[in-house]
Order: structure tokens, then sequence, then C-alpha cells
């Protein structure tokens, strides 16, 4: 439990760098980037960026 909480905020924590870093996750489900996330893919392969 306390592993799948860790991994949780880490997932978290790397969305929010990359909305940071302009990247947009609006059309990507949760269970979507949890997958991808376990899988090891790179996130941003799933985000768009925005616009500056």
């Amino acid at each position: 439990m306390e592993q799948e909480m860790e991994q949780e905020f880490e997932l978290i924590s790397l969305i929010y760098q990359l909305e940071e870093a302009g990247y947009c996750f609006a059309d990507v489900s949760d269970e979507q980037l949890q997958q991808a996330f376990s899988e090891g893919r790179d996130l941003r392969d799933l985000a768009v960026l925005r616009s500056a």
C-alpha cells in the first residue's frame, strides 16, 4: 500500500513538472497516464505541447 502511494505521488509530481514545462494532458485519461507510467513509457508521448 505504501509503495502504491509513493508511485502515485511520483506520477503526480512528474505530470506537474511536465505541465510546468508546457505539456498538456487534457485529452488523456488518468488510466492511460497510470498505465504508461507503470510501463515506464515517456508520458510526453501522450501529451500535446501548449502554444506559447
